[in-house]
């Protein structure tokens, strides 16, 4: 396979694991704490900027719950939904033009008024996707991107221009880390897919890390954390890479340890 064929395999492949992942109503974060990848490794996969081993495949699979050739059934990209608001923003379908199901969930009354709801809701959507488009993020669908927006905002930074991960930086070019975690999910943050002394390097090197903590899709609290309050974090994961590892997979932070160390900047303390 040549090397322009296997860069559109990758994005093909993609392609057909988000529109999957979506059709089962699975965020990317739930995703990943399934394949115990990071998030960060999960959009490089959708975005066809990482290949893939089989075993990953094969756990990919498994957590959608399809076989690996229905997996792997991509062909070009109009078999497969590419612009998840744009699909979804159609004309409103009066629900007497729709065959129900045997037993619908719902009443004609009652599934009328879910239609009207949805393209509701899809106009706010995309209102908040034009407001995330200033702020560096062209998808608030993927990377946890809506969570990512609305901590920029409270923050008062913009996501780095060719970031890695999720880097941000302010109006004077400080960098930050910033990371996003649902407590009701995980009780740790996830890092890197593959931690090496580069990427080592930029953690320590950041002004501070801002971990934003949520419960589902309710932000609870952002601390401010300065890279020094992890150096056991960081110290022990570069003894594992100079002992002989090139990188290591997703290690993580224990949120324990952001709220022992971190500084509380949302919601606001008072006297």
């Amino acid at each position: 396979m040549t090397s322009e064929k296997h860069e559109e395999a990758k994005k093909l492949f993609g392609l057909r694991l988000q529109a999957l992942r979506r059709e089962k109503g699975i965020t990317q974060e739930q995703f990943a704490e399934v394949i115990d990848k990071s998030v960060e490794h999960i959009s490089y996969i959708e975005r066809g900027e990482r290949s893939r081993s089989f075993e990953t495949i094969l756990d990919i699979a498994k957590a959608l719950e399809v076989s690996v050739p229905y997996l792997m059934n991509i062909t070009s990209k109009a078999d497969i939904v590419t612009n998840f608001i744009t699909e979804l923003q159609t004309p409103l379908v009066p629900p007497s033009l729709v065959e129900p199901v045997t037993q619908p969930v719902n009443t004609n009354k009652e599934r009328r008024s879910d239609l009207e709801r949805l393209q509701e809701a899809l106009k706010a959507i995309q209102e908040l996707q034009n407001l995330a488009n200033e702020y560096g993020i062209n998808d608030v669908f993927q990377d946890n991107g809506g969570k990512v927006l609305q901590v920029l905002i409270l923050l008062g930074l913009r996501i780095s221009p060719g970031r890695e991960g999720n880097d941000a930086m302010d109006a004077e070019g400080n960098e930050y880390e910033l990371k996003t975690i649902n407590k009701l999910l995980s009780k740790s943050v996830t890092t890197h897919h593959h931690l090496n002394l580069d990427i080592l390097a930029k953690y320590r090197s950041v002004k501070a890390w801002y971990i934003a903590v949520y419960e589902g899709i309710k932000l609870k609290a952002i601390y401010k954390v300065n890279p020094a309050a992890l150096e056991s974090k960081f110290g022990y994961w570069e003894s594992r890479i100079l002992g002989g590892m090139a990188s290591i997979n997703n290690p993580k932070i224990p949120l324990s340890l952001i709220e022992r160390e971190g500084e509380l900047v949302y919601p606001k303390q008072h006297d």
